[in-house]
């Protein structure tokens, strides 16, 4: 199947949202069923695993079992993680697509203002949009002083040209406000959804409690913080490095956790540069079914003092 962007009006907003579009007639066949169609639709909902929905539809587990096989062979639905339940490691389950359908040929199509997005980033943000919102939370470290290095964070600004990429990507939620500092996320315990995580472990905690599950991460080594890789054994202190992971959040296994973070506050910058201007770069080999990580250098070729691109270190 192949997938596409449907945009369209709602509540007075032009929204978007990921389709996909069936090669053959016969590939809608495993969501005839009206249970089948009640599966999708649940698992769009909030993605879990088939015991749990089993329970919560009050149907039998082979039945749902049944559908959630065809489902899956159809590349309708896919495995988005796992999660442990009393002993037992089930598989959470969600749509590949926000939209399913079919598309006939056409000898015009309209043609649109909004400028082209990376495919890439359309992957690397995918669990990040739902039904054309952003689905998450973009959490900074807190301009005061916290933690245990008792630090502020002075990078949550750079955050505004990232929202303004996103705005491209998908709509702002009307119930809840995106952007939450560190403190508040910890207080509330908030952590179980998606997030940006802004900042390196010093200024932002969350990033220092996910980095605990993190085969690449910030550390303090030999009296200095570097960027350490427990896949390639290598540790980065130059003070243009910055690393950009995705993992799966260990609070909750269907979620994903996004890492933007420098050894130093310029690096939050670089990060997001790399992201929106680079994504061809730094999103090569991307696989949404592997945690990813990426080590970058900031570079100024132009040498007006500005990063304006970026070196693959790792």
């Amino acid at each position: 199947m192949a997938k596409k962007t449907l945009v369209e009006m709602h509540r007075g907003r032009e929204v978007s949202r990921s389709i996909e579009i069936f090669d053959k007639p016969a590939g809608a066949a495993a969501a005839a069923s009206p249970l089948a169609w009640k599966i999708l639709v649940a698992l769009a909902e909030r993605p879990t695993y088939p015991n749990d929905l089993a329970r919560k539809m009050r149907v039998h587990e082979q039945k749902i079992y049944y559908h959630v096989r065809r489902l899956l062979d159809a590349g309708l639905l896919e495995v988005i993680g796992e999660q442990h339940v009393r002993g037992a490691l089930t598989k959470v389950l969600a749509p590949t697509a926000d939209a399913f359908g079919f598309e006939m040929p056409a000898s015009r199509a309209a043609v649109t203002k909004r400028p082209a997005v990376s495919p890439q980033i359309k992957e690397f943000f995918h669990e990040f949009i739902r039904r054309g919102f952003f689905d998450g939370s973009i959490v900074v470290g807190a301009p005061t002083m916290h933690g245990p290095y008792n630090t502020a964070a002075r990078d949550g600004y750079y955050t505004a040209h990232l929202a303004m990429f996103l705005g491209e990507l998908c709509s702002v939620p009307h119930d809840r406000f995106l952007v939450k500092p560190d403190t508040e996320v910890r207080a509330e315990k908030k952590e179980k959804r998606n997030m940006i995580l802004v900042g390196g472990p010093i200024v932002n905690t969350v990033v220092a409690d996910v980095a605990l599950q993190m085969k690449i991460k910030m550390d303090y080594v030999n009296g200095q913080w570097k960027i350490v890789s427990a896949l390639s054994g290598k540790e980065y202190d130059h003070e243009g490095d910055v690393l950009i992971a995705k993992v799966r959040n260990p609070w909750d296994e269907s979620k994903r956790i996004i890492v933007l973070a420098g050894l130093k506050a310029e690096g939050t910058k670089t990060c997001i540069i790399a992201l929106t201007q680079k994504p061809d770069k730094v999103l090569k080999d991307y696989d949404r079914n592997k945690d990813f990580y990426r080590v970058l250098r900031g570079l100024d070729n132009d040498g007006d003092g500005h990063v304006d691109d970026v070196e693959v270190l790792e």
